[in-house]
């Protein structure tokens, strides 16, 4: 199965992340879990498929965040090039 969501789960999903972020985490069973506990009327694939793009996307905004962290602590280093003077 690919990456391909509907877009009444990414909705559903999105409002969730805005909603509960601070309770949500980078695990998929427990995201699952949180949905399960918060009774709403959905079936067994659709908590599934919320969870995983839920879980998929605080990674990704993870990711992104850890990336602009290290970009702005560290300076580019330049390249230390070989001799090419040509000797004799």
């Amino acid at each position: 199965m690919g990456k391909a969501m509907s877009n009444s789960i990414k909705a559903k999903a999105k409002i969730i992340i805005t909603e509960f972020k601070d309770k949500l985490g980078l695990d998929f069973t427990k995201n699952k879990n949180f949905i399960k506990q918060m009774n709403l009327p959905l079936s067994k694939l659709t908590i599934n498929l919320m969870s995983g793009y839920i879980t998929r996307t605080l990674k990704k905004e993870k990711k992104e965040m850890d990336s602009i962290s290290i970009t702005k602590d560290t300076k580019p280093q330049m390249k230390k090039l070989k001799d090419t003077t040509i000797h004799g």
